[in-house]
């Protein structure tokens, strides 16, 4: 039983380390670039959060528990007489931002104080360290941030491993996004991890160049469906004329646009933990048929190495070859990390429908769960904090200013100090303030479950079939049956 675990668990790792890059930290830390294990994912992209969260997967199949793996990061916080936590994660800028929290909690908590040490390890590096430690039954720490990506080799454990966190979110939790603590909920019900952000599915537009071609503000707000989005992308390519020069590119590594088209339709190609995986869905089939129309059109590309997240996607956002694109709201850190000259020219706006009346409009993408460890012997307090630095009103201010992330406790939403702080750099980024657009789609945002078979499906999708269909010309309908027919004999 072991080995098949610790199997499953290098495998998913590697997966996610190669495929999606999209994500949940903002790649501030310096532990590596892309990440949307599903993080930020980022999901499937879920491999993603890597990227934000530093993943590299190159040490996947090193499989010596008692390897020490190289720590970037290693500080204590706190109250040197209070309680010792340890906390380990693969972000240096998460291991700063806990050691912030942790001041705080002292703070406000004086009778339950804590010293806390908290270290980052590179991405696989640590995942794998965690793992062997649960094995073995001895090693953890504390606390533990794991991508969501990675999530469904952790939850495996259920309570033997993991501490339920159900009495430490109890104060924040009627005011957190529901889809957001379901990503990190096991089998039998319970919550298990503590959410970095919503990762809310928006819209992204480039103002200024759509202006130059007389489209206006009041033109992309009067996009409502996929319909509408494609006749606004006709008209710009048409109006300006120039090769090379597309309204949005079309990704072939990464799952953002099923994400999004599954929570319109209310589908989920994992099925859940207890039903059946099934890509052949009509939210799919409609998303991708869109898609080869706009490229058989020439009013979309294939993304530069499969996906916006990655180098050669952020240059030719630079180059300004596409205006348009749908991405997770951390994606904003990515302007702030890698295109800080686009300041003043991009607008955020909610996704179109297929349908004018679907309930949903966003997706959650992406994201870090942090759990507490039944190894630890101070489990409740543990918990408490966790969820104090990710839900409390205090922590999610922090997590909003230092990591760039649309927090889950949706009554800062609305808050004009929050969220209309004029001196917030993301406030001052964009032409419009991000929170208001949250406002506008709350209850509204879906989600696609992270199971034990979704680094296969994700593996099927980006290696494979996104390929046959947009890059070989083959049919849809054939090429997810025959997706489908792989993904079956994985289950």
């Amino acid at each position: 039983m072991k080995k098949k675990l610790v199997s499953a668990f290098l495998c998913a790792t590697m997966v996610a380390g190669c495929l999606t890059f999209a994500g949940c930290g903002g790649s501030d830390d310096g532990n590596a670039k892309s990440d949307n294990a599903t993080d930020e994912g980022d999901t499937a992209d879920d491999g993603a959060d890597a990227a934000d969260d530093g993943a590299d997967a190159t040490d996947a199949e090193g499989g010596d528990s008692e390897t020490a793996a190289a720590e970037t990061f290693n500080s204590t916080f706190g109250d040197a007489n209070g309680t010792h936590i340890d906390l380990w994660t693969f972000v240096d800028a998460h291991a700063e931002m806990y050691g912030k929290m942790v001041e705080k909690w002292n703070t406000a908590n004086p009778d339950r104080t804590i010293e806390l040490t908290a270290v980052s390890y590179p991405f696989s590096d640590m995942h794998n360290k965690v793992l062997m430690s649960f094995q073995a039954g001895e090693g953890a720490p504390d606390i533990v941030d794991v991508e969501a990506g990675q999530f469904p080799n952790f939850v495996a454990g259920q309570e033997e491993w993991l501490y339920p966190l159900e009495d430490a979110m109890a104060p924040y939790k009627d005011d957190m996004v529901p889809s957001r603590l379901e990503i990190y909920m096991g089998a039998d019900g319970h919550y298990y991890g503590a959410p970095f952000h919503v990762g809310a599915t928006v819209m992204y537009y480039n103002m200024a160049e759509l202006e130059k071609y007389d489209i206006t503000q009041e033109d992309v707000d009067a996009v409502k469906t996929w319909d509408d989005y494609e006749a606004l992308g006709k008209k710009y390519v048409e109006a300006r004329g120039e090769e090379g020069k597309y309204w949005t590119s079309i990704d072939t590594a990464g799952t953002d646009w099923m994400s999004i088209a599954m929570a319109e339709y209310d589908e989920d190609w994992t099925g859940g933990f207890d039903g059946e995986a099934n890509v052949q869905l009509e939210s799919v089939t409609n998303m991708l048929t869109y898609q080869k129309r706009w490229l058989d059109d020439g009013i979309a590309e294939i993304s530069p190495d499969g996906q916006v997240d990655l180098e050669a996607g952020y240059q030719n956002i630079l180059d300004h070859n596409i205006v348009s694109f749908p991405k997770a709201m951390w994606y904003m850190s990515r302007f702030k990390n890698y295109m800080p000259e686009e300041e003043g020219n991009w607008y955020i706006a909610p996704c179109p429908v297929f349908e004018e009346g679907q309930k949903n409009c966003s997706v959650g993408i992406g994201g870090t769960g942090t759990v507490v460890t039944q190894q630890s012997e101070n489990k409740e307090l543990a918990a408490d904090f966790v969820c104090y630095a990710k839900m409390s009103p205090d922590g999610e201010k922090v997590i909003w200013e230092d990591l760039g992330f649309d927090v889950c406790n949706t009554s800062l939403w609305t808050d004009d100090a929050f969220a209309h702080d004029e001196n917030n750099y993301y406030n001052k980024f964009f032409r419009n303030l991000p929170y208001d657009v949250l406002a506008e789609i709350d209850g509204r945002i879906g989600k696609i479950s992270i199971v034990p078979i979704t680094p296969t499906i994700n593996d099927q999708m980006n290696l494979i079939t996104f390929n046959e269909i947009f890059e070989d010309g083959r049919d849809i309908e054939e090429a997810l049956q025959d997706a489908q027919d792989a993904i079956e004999l994985e289950q």
